[in-house]
């Protein structure tokens, strides 16, 4: 069997119609995004015509995102045609019981992983990570990493993707890589938009393609794709042994 996937930062409200066009040439089997609003959800639910689901991460106030044009619950969403069940997870939480405030702070938020189990036994999973000031490791990210990776340990995804907000060739991606296959090309030296991201010429690939070791999972091919949002889309085509 041989499946579509799309795995973008949407950046918000920013770029929805480019995010639209795209999901329409690419005509994807699931589609995973981060940085969504709640009511862009709805919006893009209508406009993909699939299943989702969404999960809040953070509620966006004015003016602390001042570059969005809405405020609300913010977090990660998937989109699918396919038959399966959907679920979602906090793998860490902030205190408190109310969904935590933005207040320009961007590690604010609560992280979660959402997924599907596809009738056939797949299972995709997509997640925005932890950030770091200038891609550099810290004592937040592994303790948040060793949360996802429990998690991951027992859901056994088959592929995970995502803006995963720390760089290849750093301490967070090596670890992933450890644990899961990284399928973006060896060649790739950034998955940050040139023209849209604000770090104006920092390349730096964050945006992430995994694969479950233990499986047959192939990966048949795999292309960014700019002129988005101010991350690039990761757009595969995988198939699997049943």
């Amino acid at each position: 069997m041989e499946i579509k996937i799309v795995s973008l930062n949407i950046e918000g409200d920013k770029h929805l119609p480019e995010v639209v066009r795209l999901v329409g040439q690419k005509n994807p089997d699931a589609v995973c995004l981060q940085e969504v609003f709640e009511d862009d959800f709805h919006l893009l639910h209508r406009q993909f015509d699939m299943k989702g689901i969404f999960m809040p991460t953070v509620w966006i106030d004015s003016p602390g995102m001042p570059r969005f044009g809405k405020q609300g619950p913010f977090g990660a969403a998937m989109f699918s045609r396919l038959a399966g069940e959907f679920g979602g997870n906090y793998y860490f939480k902030r205190r408190g019981s109310k969904l935590p405030r933005y207040q320009g702070k961007p590690n604010a938020g609560h992280r979660c992983l959402v997924w599907q189990k596809i009738d056939n036994g797949l299972t995709i999973a997509t997640t925005h990570f932890t950030w770091s000031k200038n891609g550099l490791a810290t004592q937040k990210q592994h303790r948040e990493l060793g949360a996802l990776s429990k998690l991951l340990d027992k859901l056994h995804p088959d592929v995970v993707c995502g803006d995963f907000n720390a760089p290849r060739g750093g301490e967070i991606w090596s670890k992933l890589a450890e644990q899961m296959i990284d399928n973006i090309p060896p060649g790739v030296k950034t998955t940050l938009d040139p023209a849209l991201h604000y770090a104006n010429g920092v390349e730096l690939v964050v945006d992430g393609f995994f694969t479950n070791r233990k499986n047959r999972i192939i990966v048949k091919s795999l292309r960014l794709v700019n002129g988005v949002s101010d991350h690039l889309a990761v757009s595969a085509i995988i198939s699997w042994y049943t």
